[in-house]
């Protein structure tokens, strides 16, 4: 293994180490070190995504994103409460001699045109 082999192992290492530390518990030797960078940088950490969120939520894509989910959220919420009224109003409908033979002669006209 040649010099730039094994330098490029070192980084890799240290770069897996410390995204084991970031997303989990894992108690390595470089623990004590990640932790320490994290306190002392914390606020400017802070910042970038706080930044990062103000400029998520201040965009254009995202409100119309919100707007589409809850566009859809507040449909289906409608739908599925108009259900149980739709298929009320039907069976009353069946239930009516008069209207279930009105159904069956446009059924039977349709299925002639067809």
């Amino acid at each position: 293994m040649n010099e730039d082999n094994l330098l490029k192992a070192a980084e890799r290492a240290i770069y897996d180490s410390i995204s084991r530390q970031l997303a989990s518990d894992y108690r390595g030797p470089l623990k004590d070190c990640v932790d320490n960078i994290l306190c002392r940088h914390q606020a400017k950490l802070e910042l970038i995504v706080e930044n990062a969120y103000l400029k998520l939520i201040d965009s254009q894509n995202f409100k119309v994103q919100v707007e589409d989910a809850l566009t859809q959220k507040l449909a289906r919420s409608l739908v599925s409460k108009m259900g149980g009224e739709i298929e009320s109003r039907v069976n009353e409908l069946k239930s009516n001699p008069e209207t279930r033979a009105q159904i069956t002669i446009a059924i039977s006209k349709l299925v002639k045109q067809l």
